[in-house]
């Protein structure tokens, strides 16, 4: 990742502002200190976050002005929200380095097999999976974070295959961050080497096929 950013300042729509917002209110809650890469070109700004479950989502939004050559940093949930101003201007903050889960993005082309569903339909396969998770974890003798069987349920849980064979991480990270919902929004998974994607109206999320050689552990939701 670059350690130099062209702009310092970024300026949103007022509706687009608050999507962020909302978006980055989800990232914090979840974990203030989830690494976020900024990608910005011309009028277009694309946010990736490593939320805790493996997975990186993104979602893309307009910029009200250009930016000048590429804007590419890399910050926390936290730092970003604290900087976005009602006003739609980013403050960019300072550089977070050396996040592994964004050091290699996901492609924008070569996309293929495209599996439609409906947003609705997978919703309840999520709620499923985590109504399993914490009855499960409430008999596990060792039930504090990071304990090492609870971190194999966890394992076991969210590793299972969902809709369109992405795994159930990518599906409950989709629930959690707003991007799945009870209604009848149109959804899609696709395959790339290496990765695969669900693509919804409101945002994406991907998931390595071929792990990393250091696999980081998964943090433990309940």
């Amino acid at each position: 990742m670059s350690e130099h950013h062209a702009a310092t300042t970024l300026a949103l729509p007022a509706h687009e502002t608050k999507l962020l917002a909302a978006h980055l209110d989800r990232l914090t809650a979840w974990d203030a200190r989830t690494p976020v890469r900024l990608v910005a070109r011309a009028r277009a700004l694309g946010v990736y976050s490593a939320p805790p479950m493996e997975v990186i989502a993104f979602v893309a939004l307009p910029l009200a002005e250009p930016v000048e050559g590429e804007l590419d940093s890399t910050t926390t949930a936290s730092d970003l929200r604290a900087n976005l101003g009602d006003d739609g201007q980013v403050a960019v903050p300072p550089i977070v380095l050396g996040d592994a889960m964004l050091a290699v993005l996901p492609p924008s082309d070569s996309w293929q097999l495209p599996i439609p569903g409906v947003s609705g339909d997978i919703v309840p396969l999520v709620d499923t999976a985590v109504a399993e998770f914490r009855r499960r974890a409430a008999g596990v003798a060792d039930s504090s974070p990071g304990s090492a069987e609870l971190q194999r349920l966890a394992q076991e849980i969210w590793d299972r295959p969902g809709f369109g064979g992405l795994p159930m991480r990518a599906l409950h990270a989709a629930r959690r961050l707003g991007f799945l919902s009870d209604d009848a929004s149109r959804v899609s998974a696709s395959t790339c080497t290496g990765w695969k994607r669900l693509t919804t109206v409101r945002g994406q999320v991907f998931v390595r096929t071929i792990p990393p050689v250091s696999r980081p552990s998964l943090t433990v939701v309940r």
